[in-house]
Formats: C-alpha cells, sequence, structure tokens
C-alpha cells in the first residue's frame, strides 16, 4: 500500500505523513486521531520511524557523517543532524 484511502481509514503511507504534519503542528488531537482512524496503527508507526530513519542516514550522508555513528551522536546531543 502507498498512498489512498482504504474505506475511511487512512493507509500506512498517507497516515504517516499526516502524523508527521500533525506533529508538526503541534496539533496532538488531530495526530491521534490520525493514529486511531489508521487501518493499522503498528504499521503506520513502523513506517514513520522508517521515514524518520532514512531523513537521519540522508542528512548525516550529506553532512559527512558515517550513518553508524550518527545514531550515538543523536542520543548523546538531543539534536537531529536535519
Amino acid at each position: 500500500m502507498t498512498v489512498g484511502d482504504v474505506g475511511h481509514r487512512k493507509v500506512p503511507f498517507d497516515a504517516a505523513i499526516s502524523m508527521a504534519e500533525a506533529a508538526h503542528c503541534g496539533n496532538i488531537s488531530w495526530w491521534n486521531q490520525i493514529r486511531a482512524d489508521s487501518a493499522d496503527s503498528a504499521e503506520t508507526e513502523y513506517l514513520a520511524s522508517r521515514m524518520l530513519a532514512r531523513l537521519i542516514a540522508a542528512a548525516a550522508h550529506r553532512q559527512g557523517i558515517p550513518t553508524a555513528d550518527v545514531w550515538a551522536r543523536i542520543r548523546e546531543s538531543g539534536n537531529l543532524p536535519l
């Protein structure tokens, strides 16, 4: 599945993007509603983690930070290399 709806329930990719938008807006109620309406909330949450990991790895690569080292740097600094 990619983008779209299954009935009234959001498919994982669309739901993950919508959850990111809601989080960016600081709207926890909207984020939680998207999660509740997701066709598979666990799959959506896993997909969101995969997308974040790809963004972090790409940003680390652009900054010359080895991907294997970026995770510890993030944990230590509390900052994302984006």
